[in-house]
């Protein structure tokens, strides 16, 4: 393989590994580096509870922002969603502004 291909590949590689690595933030309401929904969910069923939050040290504000439908548990696609809404945030990023009558 030519030089030029295999660095385009390994930065490829580099780059597709650092995107699925878990999104963080340093003001603690977000998960450490390195954890992720599974190391949350203790009893491996699909969905973390407050007690689950409160073991990682998180308190029940940041559940219930993670907990976007209110139902009391946060399944997988709403704690990706806080954890994206918490690097928005993190980074200064302004929120979608969409108005509510989708004008």
């Amino acid at each position: 393989m030519e030089p030029g291909k295999r660095n385009t590949r390994m930065l490829v590689a580099l780059l597709l590994g650092a995107a699925t690595l878990p999104v963080h933030a340093a003001d603690g309401d977000a998960p450490a580096a390195g954890m992720s929904f599974r190391d949350y969910d203790a009893n491996h069923d699909g969905f973390l509870s407050l007690d689950e939050f409160k073991a990682k040290g998180k308190d029940s504000l940041a559940f219930n922002a993670a907990d976007s439908n209110g139902d009391g548990r946060v399944d997988r696609g709403e704690f990706d969603r806080y954890l994206a809404r918490k690097a928005r945030d993190q980074h200064g990023a302004e929120p979608d502004r969409t108005p509510q009558d989708g004008r």
